[in-house]
């Protein structure tokens, strides 16, 4: 597995979508903290925005590059006949898809905090220090990596599971997107209500339930709280990425272990 560590650090290191998304992810936020700045000096009054919201700024970016990253990533593994070889010198299929996972999953991460040292270095050049509650903050961002972890393992399980890396990049990206649409659906429900008018209790108590379920453990639905800093159930967060890395590890694991590999 250290091997397979070490060759995979190897080809992010060389990875042109990776340092890609850094960038992007980087420019990203540094555009919201200079269109910020330009409003300040250009509007008197204008209040700043905390630091803590720049710094979470990053998992938006992140939530749609890592489907993009992770079937790339794993998809030119197939396309080279890298995971073949890897099988045929002795690996196991379990050390393979872990070492992917672990790879992707550092990706994500490390481009997140890198953009977040960026931002907090422009952001003191720009409006000082200003943060408004930091034990949140710190709350909030361990919730944003985890759910970055459970991203790479959802997606890590579609590009391990489809061989040919169009597929799998479209796959991915088509359930990224549903997934952010069904999460502002269920982000409109729960901040909407639901019309006592219409629905009995009984079920307006079991529809909230259920929606704001699905908004807590859904990756995507932890980054719409995370970003927009209204989370509603911190402590819950981290409990339902770690179940959600789990289950999606576990059942990885079993199916690559049943796929055929021509």
């Amino acid at each position: 597995m250290i091997k397979l560590l070490l060759a995979n650090k190897m080809r992010l290191k060389k990875n042109k979508l990776f340092w890609s998304g850094l960038f992007i992810t980087v420019g990203y936020c540094l555009l919201l903290l200079l269109l910020n700045y330009i409003e300040m000096i250009s509007h008197t009054g204008n209040s700043i925005i905390m630091v803590d919201w720049y710094l979470l700024a990053p998992f938006s970016a992140l939530s749609f590059f890592c489907p993009i990253f992770c079937s790339m990533f794993i998809g030119t593994e197939y396309s080279d006949g890298t995971i073949r070889n890897r099988l045929i010198v002795g690996h196991t299929r379990k050390s393979i898809y872990l070492s992917n996972f672990f790879t992707v999953s550092f990706a994500c991460v490390i481009i997140a905090i890198i953009a977040s040292l960026v931002v907090t270095i422009f952001y003191v050049i720009f409006f000082g220090w200003n943060i408004s509650n930091p034990m949140t903050f710190i709350l909030y961002y361990f919730c944003g990596l985890l759910m970055l972890i459970a991203m790479s393992g959802l997606f890590s399980l579609i590009a391990m599971l489809i061989s040919n890396k169009s597929s799998s990049l479209l796959v991915c990206i088509m359930i990224c997107l549903s997934s952010f649409v069904l999460e502002n659906i269920v982000k409109t429900w729960i901040f909407n209500g639901f019309d006592e008018g219409i629905f009995p209790k009984a079920k307006i108590f079991h529809s909230q339930f259920i929606s704001e379920l699905l908004y807590d453990v859904i990756p995507m639905g932890q980054c719409l709280q995370i970003t927009g800093e209204m989370v509603f159930h911190p402590f819950r967060l981290p409990l339902y990425s770690l179940l959600f890395i789990i289950i999606t590890l576990v059942c990885g694991i079993w199916f690559f272990e049943k796929k055929d590999l021509k």
